[in-house]
């Protein structure tokens, strides 16, 4: 059974997704494929192809995007004060994906938008707390297809250039996923008497992570990491205004619901 769910939870993730462009793509075939078939079926054609319009419109909508990522702005979904985690003894920062590209020999690593926000939001904390704390990134090669690097390797860059000094960044680089991520790091806290630390991950995320990490005997104190830029001065109010970001944001936050019940159902939380 695992490993059935494993599969399931694998084809689910490449490609049923919403918000995501393969979501877009099989629920546009599966439309068209209605609109051409059987002629019982093509009635169902409109309402699909309707439904799935009017999603993608809502979830490209940055009022839309910013509930789900807040998971409908839960308490905790907010910057952790120093109040708020004064007892951690470490900072744990997880991934949430890279690129690797190359060209004509040359090759570049370009961390996600999400591993940007963790990292700085990591930093922050360390400097919220008196650079007292010792900062663990987490994550792996997650797809060995696209990435030349573990993330930890960008991370660690992203804290450098931040202020964190790299005698205090550890790193645990074998993790793919955020199960595996609690239990690599969790090992790394306890034999440092760390238990009670401070976990950075997005909103969305959140609820998952501090439940996986729980599971493991460690305390982790949430610490969430903000989810898209903050707006340049000036700017003028879009959030009912479609854009690609906050189509972006709500996959992501998509992925997370449907991670948290697949973790609920192996019995990892």
């Amino acid at each position: 059974m695992p490993d059935q769910l494993e599969g399931v939870a694998g084809f689910v993730k490449a490609f049923l997704v919403p918000g995501s462009f393969s979501f877009l793509f099989f629920g546009l075939t599966f439309g068209v494929l209605l609109a051409y078939g059987p002629r019982r079926w093509r009635r169902l054609a409109v309402p699909v192809l309707t439904l799935l319009a009017a999603s993608y419109w809502l979830l490209s909508l940055p009022l839309v995007s910013d509930a789900l990522a807040t998971r409908f702005h839960a308490r905790g979904s907010m910057p952790a004060s120093a109040m708020d985690i004064a007892e951690a003894r470490a900072i744990v920062v997880l991934g949430a994906g890279i690129s690797g590209y190359v060209v004509n020999g040359g090759s570049a690593t370009v961390p996600d938008s999400q591993t940007i926000f963790n990292a700085l939001e990591a930093a922050r904390l360390f400097h919220l707390l008196d650079r007292r704390p010792s900062v663990i990134a987490s994550g792996g090669i997650t797809n060995p297809n696209s990435q030349l690097e573990p993330e930890t390797a960008v991370i660690r860059d992203l804290l450098l250039r931040a202020g964190v000094p790299a005698d205090r960044i550890l790193l645990e680089s074998t993790s793919r996923t955020t199960h595996e991520q609690a239990l690599n790091v969790a090992p790394m806290l306890k034999a440092r008497h760390w238990e009670r630390f401070a976990l950075v991950t997005p909103p969305a995320q959140m609820p998952r992570a501090v439940a996986a990490f729980a599971a493991q005997g460690v305390e982790p104190m949430p610490a969430a990491a903000p989810y898209r830029s903050s707006p340049l001065p000036g700017s003028p109010p879009a959030r009912w205004r479609p854009n690609s970001g906050a189509l972006n944001v709500s996959a992501r936050a998509a992925y997370d619901y449907l991670a948290w019940g697949y973790y609920w159902m192996r019995g990892w939380l």
